[in-house]
């Protein structure tokens, strides 16, 4: 039995759009939740993605609906080159939304509905089943430690119009995909909870010339996320160990492109490998980190739409602290996503 913990409350994990001003609903909300599983079956790398997105307002050109998304890869684990894998993804706007949505709360359970696809919450846990776009899923997350913030806390969403929090989790289940199942052997999960009202809609957020960087390390002894956006001066940089969270500022971070490939379908230059270096007075980490699966997903609103690459691959490095100890950081899971915003208003 996996032994799970969160601070995450049910009340969070129920719809919060009715919490942002009117003019936030008549312009732009998206309320969503998702998970992403990073992991392995037998002699196969996995990622997934499902997320439901509540979402209205005349930049998604609907009132009130809701959009999916599902993104798969399968790849085999010996592969360690970039190139045009197969994948499963879609692009999410209002044309392919699903008129069944419903989000059900009972004292104890907060469900997720959208056609034959459920997230059930159930803090610390979390359980994701249903098929969707062909992958079929039955997949249990536990979650490992405190939520992080990711754009401020739930009592500030009615004036700061947005809101939300990221749990780290481990996973495990399966996915039945093309009539072949995987089980996880390895898994491990990112659970995502949002709210974002008016000027936080995705392609404004995107904006940046420079687009974003949106990583993620695992392993049993550090975790490590990053998320840069160039020239928004939006960054964060943190190593998750087990006696707590080390906050690293972007005066005392870097992350170095090493590689980079052209990706046939998009026909744009996406970098596949980046040096990550933290250093301060709480320690430091010094990663290498290479990439060769990727999917690709994209938004469509009134204002423009985006492309994002998500892509998994391998982690070798090390993490210090102060007092000299050190963890090894060898062949550990990495996902990696990148993406921009085109600024191109509807007809």
């Amino acid at each position: 039995m996996i032994q799970a913990t969160s601070d995450v409350r049910l009340v969070d994990e129920a719809p919060h759009h009715h919490e942002l001003p009117a003019d936030h609903l008549a312009e732009h909300f998206q309320d969503h939740i998702g998970v992403g599983i990073f992991g392995k079956s037998g002699d196969k790398d996995i990622v997934f993605v499902c997320t439901i997105y509540h979402v209205g307002g005349r930049q998604w050109g609907i009132q009130d609906g809701a959009v999916m998304q599902t993104s798969l890869v399968v790849s085999p684990t010996d592969v360690r080159t970039m190139r045009d894998n197969a994948f499963v993804a879609n692009r999410l706007d209002p044309i392919s939304r699903c008129d069944d949505f419903e989000v059900v709360r009972t004292d104890d359970v907060v469900t997720w509905r959208a056609g034959q696809r459920e997230i059930v919450c159930q803090p610390p846990h979390w359980h994701v089943v249903g098929e969707h776009m062909g992958v079929d899923v039955d997949i249990h997350i536990h979650g490992q430690g405190r939520s992080i913030p990711y754009h401020g806390t739930w009592d500030k969403l009615p004036t700061a119009g947005v809101a939300g929090n990221e749990q780290l989790g481990i996973a495990e289940g399966r996915i039945t995909w093309q009539g072949v199942t995987y089980h996880l052997d390895e898994g491990w999960a990112v659970r995502e909870r949002t709210c974002l009202g008016k000027g936080f809609d995705v392609v404004s957020l995107l904006s940046a010339k420079e687009g974003y960087l949106w990583g993620w390390v695992f392993s049993e002894e550090v975790k490590v996320f990053c998320f840069a956006q160039g020239g928004s001066g939006h960054f964060a940089a943190r190593v998750f160990h087990h006696d707590g969270i080390i906050d690293f500022g972007p005066e005392h971070s870097s992350v170095e492109p090493l590689a980079a490939w052209t990706d046939p379908m998009t026909r744009s230059r996406q970098t596949t490998g980046w040096r990550l270096r933290m250093q301060s007075d709480a320690g430091m980490l010094e990663l290498e980190i290479h990439t060769w699966s990727r999917y690709l997903f994209g938004f469509h609103l009134a204002k423009g739409y985006t492309t994002h690459s998500g892509a998994l691959g391998r982690a070798n490095g090390r993490f210090r602290f102060p007092d000299g100890r050190e963890v090894r950081v060898d062949e550990r899971i990495a996902y990696f996503e990148q993406g921009f915003a085109t600024l191109l208003p509807a007809a």
